[in-house]
């Protein structure tokens, strides 16, 4: 019996890269997708997986990637939903239409057809799970990121729509909500200078940022047999934040 293959999109780095070091090493194969080209390659040399580039944004590009992929594969017993950008530092009022686009592209109306194109041959091959990664935010709010706060919050409202609607097909849909994460992206974001994450820590429960690799294991555990009766959930990984 062959190993169980897994999709993970925002896979060259942060998140989606610790899932797929993770579920690697649990015996996924996998298929890799980033917009990162070089990222990509490195992650896939690195975990012997197939690189997929990709732009999740951009609708087309992804029902064509999708195609490709079940023609190549004939179906895969999961996909898990990480790519995305930041919002961090633009308050609502400076927040444009291109910004608002661009957000809810990324994290939402992407992921949407992304996972539209696979659930049907997930479905004829028995079932499957879709983990979605949303964000604390989408469940406490933030200020200066509205825009992404809402796509965040939209992927949450999808995962538990998606779960009640595939549950009957033997579909598990699961979304991960993790707290700030330390990633080569939220260093970059405006508005963290260098002693923001140790502020942070101060407010956290158990006082240390949640690591990628501590949310790749949310992931993964979501992904696996061990959730089997699991779907609708939302699992957050933030040290305790989420219910201060």
């Amino acid at each position: 019996m062959s190993s169980p293959l897994a999709l993970i999109t925002g896979a060259a780095s942060g998140i989606g890269l610790a899932a797929a070091r993770r579920m690697a090493g649990e015996g996924w194969r996998l298929l890799l997708c980033d917009i990162d080209a070089a990222g990509l390659e490195r992650a896939a040399a690195e975990l012997g997986a197939e690189a997929v580039p990709l732009d999740i944004s951009d609708v087309p590009a992804v029902r064509e990637a999708a195609a490709r992929l079940l023609e190549r594969h004939g179906s895969v017993e999961a996909v898990v939903v990480c790519a995305g950008i930041s919002g961090h530092g633009l308050p609502f009022e400076k927040v444009d239409e291109a910004a608002f686009d661009a957000m809810l592209g990324t994290h939402l109306k992407g992921h949407f057809f992304l996972l539209q194109a696979f659930a049907p041959a997930m479905a004829a091959a028995g079932g499957g799970a879709m983990v979605l990664v949303s964000s604390l935010f989408a469940l406490r709010g933030s200020p200066n990121m509205p825009h992404y706060t809402a796509a965040k919050g939209a992927l949450l409202g999808l995962g538990r729509a998606l779960a009640v609607e595939l549950g009957p097909r033997n579909i598990r849909v699961n979304v991960v909500a993790p707290g700030l994460i330390r990633t080569p992206m939220t260093e970059k974001s405006a508005g963290y200078d260098k002693d923001f994450f140790t502020r942070r820590e101060t407010v956290i429960p158990l006082r240390r940022l949640a690591t990628p690799e501590d949310v790749a294991a949310s992931i993964a555990f979501l992904a696996s047999p061990a959730a089997a009766s699991l779907t609708g959930q939302c699992l957050s990984p933030s040290g305790g934040e989420a219910f201060t």
